[in-house]
């Protein structure tokens, strides 16, 4: 019998969790004594750091196109249910609940927006998922079809102010204004409110950097709304914290990401967010055969407090790390310790403007046009697999390179 290793998730932590795996199963010459599934809810890995642009197009890469080559099963489904003393995991699907058994599990299922208990919250926009961000194009396009006419269908109201809100704000006029040129109609001119709870907008930038932030939603005309929440979400606007009142037909919510709820069905200690702490290795203390990877996964990164966060950039070499780490866990091989420390943002904020930013205090590096060229090289190349299935498979080997800008 095959020894089975099951990948819960297929978003970048998944995909280079089953492509390490694979790699070093071969290293190892016991791909024939190896077979590896991955469960996820469609068959694509979405890019997910680009969700907000202003065009979807080419943000989703088929799975298949590298599973299939390399041996790897795809269900597409859900997992609901984790039963880590049995080692076994039910999966809804279109034809009905599966019941998968497993000797190493990787729980790699990602993070969700954070629920928010308010009135209307159902009538808030995302760009979570491609589903959201679909949803959202699709509206606007319909919008864009009435000319945009009507009470506040020419505000667009975004809460949050982290680096996706940031992101929304200062593309989506773009954004809507592409939509009504595909349509043949003149651009509009559009409002933009940024809602942030806080005294001050990126607060957790370093001084020059939010001082360039905040010259750049000046220059961009984008309106913010600080020390104040959503209170309530209607079809026409939104209620803020303090009573005032936004009319708007498209609310936009950001407001920040928990990992995905399976991490409930493991014991051991967890963070504010909801993620598992891990060792070195990426491995459950509690747990001989599981390791979580990606949004669900807490490990510290330096001797400073400093940990792992919600980005593609950690999900990258978490999956890479943990592929590698389970299949030497299987065969009874060493694991090789976590050991990716660097962080820098790069940051779209919309018309030729972009911001770079190094180290855990955010210094500012590079901003403007130079800021923009950086950030749409490492999301339109530098995150993406290579289209070549062996190329990829090299890559999935857990090494930081000397260079690093995989950051979004």
């Amino acid at each position: 019998m095959k020894k089975q290793l099951l990948i819960i998730g297929g978003g970048f932590a998944g995909f280079w969790s089953a492509l390490s795996a694979i790699r070093q199963s071969r290293e190892l010459k016991k791909e024939n004594e190896l077979e590896v599934t991955l469960v996820n809810m469609d068959a694509y890995m979405t890019i997910r750091p680009r969700l907000y642009e202003v065009s979807l197009e080419g943000l989703r890469v088929e799975l298949n196109k590298y599973f299939k080559p390399l041996g790897i099963k795809l269900i597409i489904g859900k997992a609901e249910i984790i039963d880590p003393d049995q080692r076994k995991v039910t999966v809804a699907t279109e034809s009905g609940s599966r019941l998968l058994s497993y000797d190493y599990l990787i729980l790699s299922s990602g993070s969700v927006l954070k629920a928010i208990n308010i009135p209307g919250i159902e009538n808030t926009f995302n760009v979570d998922t491609f589903y959201g961000a679909q949803k959202l194009e699709d509206h606007l396009t319909q919008l864009a079809n009435k000319k945009f006419e009507g009470e506040g269908a020419t505000t667009f109201v975004v809460a949050g102010s982290g680096l996706t809100g940031l992101e929304v704000a200062t593309v989506i006029k773009e954004k809507a204004n592409k939509i009504l040129a595909d349509l043949g109609q003149n651009a509009i001119e559009f409002e933009v409110v940024l809602i942030e709870k806080s005294e001050k907008v990126g607060n957790y930038y370093a001084p020059e950097a939010q001082d360039y932030l905040l010259e750049t939603l000046k220059a961009k005309d984008i309106t913010i709304a600080n020390g104040v929440y959503l209170a309530a979400v209607e079809n026409n606007g939104a209620t803020l914290s303090d009573g005032r009142f936004i009319a708007s037909q498209t609310v936009i919510s950001t407001v920040g990401l928990v990992a995905s709820s399976l991490c409930n069905f493991f014991k051991g200690k967890k963070d504010k967010l909801g993620r598992l702490h891990v060792n070195e290795y990426l491995k459950l203390e509690e747990y001989k055969n599981v390791i979580a990877a990606g949004d669900v996964a807490n490990i510290p990164v330096d001797d400073k407090g400093n940990s792992s966060l919600m980005a593609c950039q950690f999900s990258m070499f978490l999956g890479k790390w943990a592929g590698h780490n389970a299949v030497n866990d299987l065969f009874s091989q060493p694991l090789k310790p976590y050991s990716y420390t660097d962080y820098v943002t790069c940051l779209d904020l919309g018309q030729q403007d972009g911001m770079l930013t190094s180290g855990w205090d955010r210094k500012l590096v590079a901003s403007g046009i130079e800021g923009k060229t950086i950030k749409m090289e490492v999301t339109t190349k530098l995150i993406y697999p290579a289209d070549d299935v062996k190329t990829a498979l090299e890559e999935s080997y857990p090494e930081v390179p000397n260079v690093n800008q995989n950051a979004v």
